[in-house]
């Protein structure tokens, strides 16, 4: 029994779609860990912010934690256009087979933009957690030396 021609075209543009939807599975997993990474950091600034530490050290956590929060706003927001540019390159597979032509160079902009903005959203992660391991070092320091 042989396939329709149709069947085999159709089924070839579902194998191409798939690539894309991984890639938007992983980035939709690694803005997960940003947010909830995000939500602890938030939740470390309710806590200075409730407590009554000494000026200088508290404007100073403040300061640590309004950059660790903007790093890792910037790592979603890059991460969300990842999978924003990836729903795009799907769409414009399957329209191709469904005879709705958009422009070919469209793919190349929306895996190129999912792909730069996934690595960016990494290296602003990155960041992020250079920051949360500098801070962990300092306080082993100040437990181990409280003379600083």
């Amino acid at each position: 029994m042989d396939t329709p021609p149709i069947i085999n075209e159709y089924a070839g543009v579902i194998q191409t779609s798939l690539a894309p939807v991984f890639l938007l599975a992983g980035t939709a997993a690694f803005v997960g860990i940003y947010s909830t990474r995000l939500g602890r950091v938030s939740d470390r600034l309710n806590e200075v912010v409730d407590k009554d530490a000494p000026g200088a050290k508290r404007k100073r956590q403040l300061v640590y934690l309004r950059r660790r929060i903007l790093v890792l706003e910037i790592a979603v927001i890059l991460g969300v256009v990842a999978g924003i540019c990836t729903c795009g390159a799907i769409l414009n597979l399957l329209s191709g087979a469904l005879a709705i032509r958009l422009r070919p160079e469209n793919l190349f902009w929306f895996f190129g933009g999912a792909i730069i903005s996934l690595m960016l959203s990494l290296v602003a992660f990155l960041f992020e957690l250079i920051a949360a391991g500098r801070s962990m070092m300092l306080q082993l320091r100040k437990e181990h030396d409280p003379d600083r």
